[in-house]
């Protein structure tokens, strides 16, 4: 099943009595297991399409033909009320951020069991799962980082610790909004490839906003919009995702078609931990 299915989505935004397009007729599939990038130039919608996949905003009412529909594992949300909708995405959807938006009072094993707290895990599976994932990520011992506070923890090692937390509940899809624009080139590849090595363990689906080339090469697929209108669409012929979703959901005219050759990320044997311990 593809996680998140896009049917003539719209999203305007109001100024006083001023109406602002900010997506227009969105139709769009997100294969399964996928590095999928939503890219474009500032103001073109990037962040507002990512938060309507995300359950954070809700599309434009319409009637009919006309209603827009957002369904994400199965689940259309806009059947969601409010309070199922923020249950919805605390079990099924992960959350990374450009800003890495972790809890600054709690160490880095404490963020990434937060979820699972509220979730109500029992403490057994939280330890066996915070454990886990400091390891997947390389925070584990014999350093003990997942014993610091976010002030005490460089950049990358923040974006390390934020990617622990989106997967702790498993999800079905994780988000990342800008993840490496906060940091410098050598880190973001390292964070790059810790994603693309972990979207595969893990089997979930990632989908990401950035206009970073290194983000834009690490691709499966890569959604192009502008003007709040998806303008092109490649999808990669050599994924092992499913092929349910190649029609990219009826485009109806962006050109959607094979990628070009990108250039290899490291591979998840070779040591990725490294770019960013030294710095602060």
């Amino acid at each position: 099943m593809d996680p998140v299915l896009l049917r003539q989505v719209c999203r305007t935004y109001h100024l006083d009595s001023v109406g602002v397009p900010a997506l227009r007729d969105i139709d769009l599939t997100i294969r399964a297991n996928c590095f999928t990038v939503i890219s474009g130039p500032s103001g073109s919608g990037k962040t507002t399409l990512l938060n309507l996949i995300g359950g954070i905003d809700r599309p434009d009412a319409g009637v009919g033909a006309n209603s827009g529909e957002v369904i994400v594992a199965g689940q259309p949300l806009q059947a969601l009320s409010d309070d199922a909708l923020a249950d919805f995405r605390a079990r099924h959807l992960g959350f990374v951020f450009q800003n890495f938006n972790l809890l600054p009072v709690l160490t880095a094993a404490e963020n990434i069991e937060y979820p699972l707290r509220l979730t109500g895990a029992s403490p057994a599976r939280r330890r066996e799962r915070v454990r886990e994932l400091l390891a997947a990520v390389g925070l584990a011992d014999p350093v003990d980082l997942g014993g610091r506070r976010p002030g005490q923890l460089s950049g990358g090692q923040r974006q390390r610790v934020a990617i622990a937390r989106a997967l702790a509940c498993a999800p079905a899809l994780v988000l990342a909004d800008e993840p490496t624009a906060n940091l410098d080139s050598a880190t973001g590849a390292a964070i790059i490839a810790l994603m693309r090595r972990m979207q595969r363990e893990q089997q979930v689906s990632f989908v990401f906003s950035s206009h970073d080339p290194q983000v834009l090469a690490a691709a499966d697929d890569r959604v192009y919009l502008r003007d709040g209108r998806i303008t092109a669409l490649e999808r990669s012929a050599d994924t092992t995702a499913n092929s349910s979703g190649e029609g990219g959901g009826g485009m109806g005219g962006p050109s959607a078609g094979p990628l070009p050759s990108r250039p290899a990320i490291p591979s998840g044997d070779r040591p990725l931990y490294s770019a960013d311990e030294g710095l602060q």
